[in-house]
C-alpha cells in the first residue's frame, strides 16, 4: 500500500512537471486566422497573397494567417457562415448576402486608382461584330460565377430590364469562375464575350498587354462599390480591430505598400457607409425571376 502511495506522489508530480513544461508553449500559442479568397482575384497572384499573408503575420506576431480558396462565391459564404473561413475578399454581392443574413461585416474596402468603385465590362474581340450586350443574341458568352456582380448579376440585371431573359438569349453560356479565365476564354475564341471586373481587367491589362490588345469594352455597366473585404460577424473584436489596423495602414508599410502596388491597390480604408443598395436590388429582381 505503501508503494502504491509513492508511485501515486511521484507520477502526480511528473504530470505536474509536464504540465509546466508546456505551459510557456500554450502561453504563446498562435491564433490561427484563416483567409479567403475567390475569383475576385487573378489566380496569377497568388505570390503576392503569400507576401499578403506575411505582412499580416508580421503586424501581429501572435497570428498564424493561411489562406483558403473556395472556386465559387457560394462555397466563401458558407465558409464564412460555419466560421470556417475568419476574413475573406469577396465579391459585394456575396457581401450584400452576408449582411441580409447577418453572418458578415465590412473590416475593409480596397481603393484602385483613388476610387472605391469599379465596373462590369462586356468585353470581346475586337475583330468581332459585338457592340453591346444585345448583340450576343445565339452567340456564346461566359459568365464569371452565379453569385459575381460583375461577372453575372450587374449583365443579368441589364438583360432582365431589357427583355433578355439570361438563361435563353444566349446560343450557350458557361461559368469560368474566375474573371482572369473569362477574359482568357474571350481571346482564346472558346467564347464570344464575358462580363469581368473591371479591376481585374485592369490587372491583365497591366500583366499581359499584348493578350488584351486583341479585346474591346463593348459596354460598361454600374460603377459599384468595390469587392470588399470582410471578416465573419462572430471574429473575436480584438482580432477584428487588429486585422482592420493592419489593412488600413498597409500603406504606410513599405512592405505592406510593395504588395499594394504589385495588386495595383492604392490602399484600403475603412468602411464609410458605402452603398450596396444598388446591388441588393439587383439581386432581389434578379430571384424573382427564378
Amino acid at each position: 500500500m505503501k508503494n502504491d502511495q509513492v508511485l501515486t506522489s511521484a507520477f502526480q508530480k511528473f504530470t505536474m512537471l509536464f504540465l509546466l513544461l508546456l505551459l510557456p508553449f500554450s502561453l504563446y500559442a498562435k491564433e490561427k486566422i484563416v483567409l479567403g479568397l475567390t475569383g475576385t482575384v487573378l489566380k496569377d497572384d497568388l505570390k503576392n497573397f503569400m507576401d499578403w499573408e506575411k505582412y499580416l503575420e508580421s503586424k501581429n506576431s501572435d497570428f498564424d494567417i493561411q489562406i483558403r480558396f473556395t472556386k465559387t462565391y457560394a462555397e466563401m459564404n458558407t465558409l464564412i457562415k460555419e466560421n470556417k473561413v475568419d476574413v475573406a475578399y469577396i465579391c459585394n454581392s456575396s457581401y450584400t448576402k452576408l449582411d441580409k443574413d447577418g453572418t458578415g461585416k465590412i473590416l475593409a474596402i480596397p481603393i484602385f486608382d483613388g476610387s472605391d468603385q469599379y465596373y462590369s465590362y462586356i468585353i470581346a474581340k475586337k475583330s468581332s461584330r459585338f457592340t453591346s450586350l444585345s448583340d450576343f443574341k445565339d452567340a456564346i458568352f461566359a459568365f464569371t460565377d452565379p453569385e459575381s456582380n460583375s461577372g453575372a448579376t450587374a449583365p443579368s440585371y441589364y438583360m432582365i430590364n431589357h427583355n433578355m431573359d439570361p438563361k435563353t438569349f444566349f446560343k450557350s453560356y458557361i461559368y469560368t469562375y474566375e474573371h482572369g479565365e473569362s477574359i482568357k476564354a474571350v481571346i482564346d475564341g472558346f467564347v464570344d464575350g464575358a462580363s469581368v471586373d473591371s479591376i481585374v481587367y485592369t490587372r491583365f491589362t497591366q500583366k499581359c498587354p499584348e493578350q488584351i490588345e486583341q479585346l474591346k469594352i463593348i459596354q460598361v455597366l454600374g460603377p459599384y462599390t468595390n469587392s470588399p473585404i470582410v471578416a465573419r460577424s462572430s471574429l473575436p473584436k480584438k482580432q477584428f480591430d487588429m486585422l482592420q489596423h493592419a489593412f488600413a495602414t498597409m500603406h504606410l508599410d513599405p512592405y505592406g505598400k510593395s504588395i499594394l502596388e504589385k495588386l495595383s491597390l492604392d490602399r484600403f480604408d475603412l468602411p464609410s457607409g458605402q452603398d450596396f443598395s444598388n446591388v441588393a436590388k439587383m439581386l432581389e429582381v434578379i430571384e424573382q425571376r427564378q
